[in-house]
């Protein structure tokens, strides 16, 4: 008995190992080629499916093919010239060529427009800031473009009422976008904002001004208003980031003379923007209408966003 008993016990150690053994030859090499296959049909699906959308597109022309050939053979006339079937294949093989060719041309035409992004962008942010209106990044790029459309086209009254209405609009927004990325301003720019929502504009406006001079002298150490050499000593931070192509573009107001920062000798015979100068010294005392205090709205929003884009906040 003691010996049935051991041989059992031997016969179960055996059938433990055994399937001890099946199992990691399953984990082992077993469920790896089975995802592999798994994987190998996942990644064939696509191409098979294309591949049965192409056969659909020319059974009917292959079908034609096959229906000419049947009749040609069934016409007994000595000397009869086939038709040329080449007429009937010739759009099956450029399908097929374009097919190939779609997606090549559809990067390159991605890549040029790219390549023209911030050449573009750059004269559309020059030309609104000529006219005292600086970038929103939230506008759409479409906007963007119509903007400059108008006023390149001397329709300045109708791009003024759309980019009113667009910053009347964000006001809230801006507001407590600007609070977020410089909380230590937050009073200042709560009373100018208060100020702008009571038409006081005599009080918004110098504010606005202020503060977006502070912002520049914070985050890049340079006052936007000041110039070295003709032109904003802020052009020496864009200057620096130049190899990033698409965020000087979108820089360059800060880098080019605008009217905003005209000095006397600068400014022409009839001059009527808004000008940092004239409004703090006392020289402008017409300054104040809501036009010009959505522009400055403008530029400390646009300063505020495009100075802080390498921070966290976005």
């Amino acid at each position: 008995m003691e010996g049935n008993e051991a041989t059992l016990d031997t016969v179960n150690v055996y059938l433990k190992q055994l399937q001890e053994t099946v199992e990691r030859i399953r984990e082992q090499f077993l469920e790896p080629v089975l995802r592999q296959r798994e994987a190998f049909q996942q990644w064939m699906q696509p191409i098979i499916e294309a591949q049965n959308a192409l056969q659909e597109t020319l059974e009917p022309i292959l079908a034609e093919q096959k229906r000419w050939k049947n009749v040609v053979e069934s016409i007994q006339i000595s000397k009869y010239t086939l038709p040329d079937i080449s007429q009937i294949v010739q759009p099956s093989l450029e399908f097929q060529k374009s097919i190939q060719g779609l997606i090549t041309p559809a990067f390159e035409q991605l890549q040029e427009s790219f390549r023209r992004l911030p050449p573009r962008t750059q004269e559309a942010v020059l030309l609104l800031g000529e006219h005292g209106w600086y970038l929103d990044l939230e506008m759409p790029i479409p906007g963007l473009w119509e903007l400059k459309k108008a006023l390149s086209e001397g329709n300045v009254e109708e791009a003024e009422e759309a980019l009113a209405e667009y910053f009347t609009g964000r006001l809230d927004e801006i507001e407590a976008s600007i609070i977020e990325r410089f909380p230590n301003r937050q009073k200042m720019i709560r009373a100018a904002f208060n100020a702008h929502r009571r038409q006081e504009y005599e009080l918004s406006i110098p504010v606005f001004l202020a503060q977006t001079d502070g912002i520049c002298k914070e985050v890049i150490k340079q006052y936007l208003f000041i110039k070295q050499n003709r032109k904003p000593r802020t052009a020496i931070y864009v200057e620096q980031i130049a190899s990033n192509t698409f965020r000087a573009a979108l820089l360059q107001p800060l880098a080019h003379p605008l009217p905003i920062a005209a000095s006397e000798r600068e400014r022409a015979k009839g001059f009527n923007e808004l000008n940092r100068h004239m409004v703090l010294h006392g020289e402008s005392l017409d300054y104040g209408t809501q036009i010009n205090s959505l522009k400055a709205i403008s530029l400390i929003n646009y300063v505020a966003r495009v100075l802080t884009l390498d921070d966290k906040n976005p």
